[in-house]
């Protein structure tokens, strides 16, 4: 069952790109998108979830409807001793800026407590167990000329829980905000800065604590793009971008050796995407 269903997954790509090939020439409101990129560290709303990994997406839209497949390959750190291969499978709507989605995420390696991810298993989980996480997210964006944007993201099942004193076991509900804006810099120059936030506790602190500022990130891009004589054109992106977690961060736990990426508050990405 588990080698059927990652073939399928596999085959997503392909069938979604030949797909939409066909279906854009008949329909100017079917649109389609596909990239691929790689990243020297896996990056997420303030953690750090991977060393080298390889990642993939595709989306395709009818009138505003969309859904989307994301693929993430990679170390779980520098150390190269555990791959988290996770798809993320998302439908959403978007329209005059705003996005609303709903979104499930699937881990198909170990976890902390030596348990393999089950798939479309929605219970409840202690941290580190395995299983399904779904979240409803919605985002809104000012414009282009007002490029503001703020995003709410909440957990509504799934491996989202922790054990209080006792023992007992209750769902997080963890809730993420972000705030960002979009400096374009011209030529092709982009600069994204983030502020994150979490209002209680939540995966984002580790179920710790309450309201924490978990995460402040700067991304610097530069892209290209390769006109051509068909309706595709390929476009080339390079980026680096730098993210603190100013979590319970001190001067011991700023920057941990590299074998210990997970833990670091600093943290580094630099990679490239070719997006069709």
């Amino acid at each position: 069952m588990r080698n059927c269903l990652l073939r399928f997954l596999l085959c997503v790509p392909l069938l979604t790109l030949v797909t939409s090939l066909f279906a854009k020439e008949k329909d100017s409101r079917f649109d389609w998108s596909a990239s691929a990129s790689i990243n020297s560290n896996y990056i997420w709303r303030g953690l750090n979830c991977g060393g080298l990994s390889l990642q993939a997406d595709a989306t395709i839209s009818y009138a505003g409807v969309f859904a989307n497949m994301w693929w993430n390959v990679g170390a779980t750190d520098w150390t190269f001793q555990h791959l988290n291969p996770e798809v993320d499978i998302t439908i959403g709507f978007s329209r005059w800026g705003l996005s609303v989605y709903y979104i499930h995420m699937y881990y198909f390696d170990y976890y902390a407590d030596g348990s393999r991810s089950h798939f479309f298993d929605m219970s409840n989980h202690a941290p580190g167990g395995g299983g399904t996480t779904g979240e409803w997210r919605i985002k809104y964006r000012i414009s282009d000329k007002l490029p503001f944007s703020i995003l709410l993201a909440t957990r509504t099942f799934g491996r989202d829980g922790y054990t209080d004193e006792e023992g007992n076991l209750h769902r997080a509900y963890s809730t993420y905000i972000e705030l960002g804006y979009d400096f374009m810099l011209g030529d092709n120059w982009q600069l994204d800065a983030r502020l994150g936030i979490t209002p209680a506790k939540s995966l984002y602190t580790a179920y710790q604590g309450n309201f924490a500022i978990c995460h402040i990130g700067l991304n610097l891009q530069k892209s290209w793009i390769f006109p051509t004589s068909s309706n595709i054109s390929p476009t080339l992106t390079t980026f680096a971008n730098i993210m603190l977690n100013p979590y319970q961060v001190t001067k011991d736990n700023l920057i941990h050796p590299i074998e210990q990426a997970g833990s670091q508050k600093l943290n580094l990405n630099i990679g490239c995407q070719v997006a069709l």
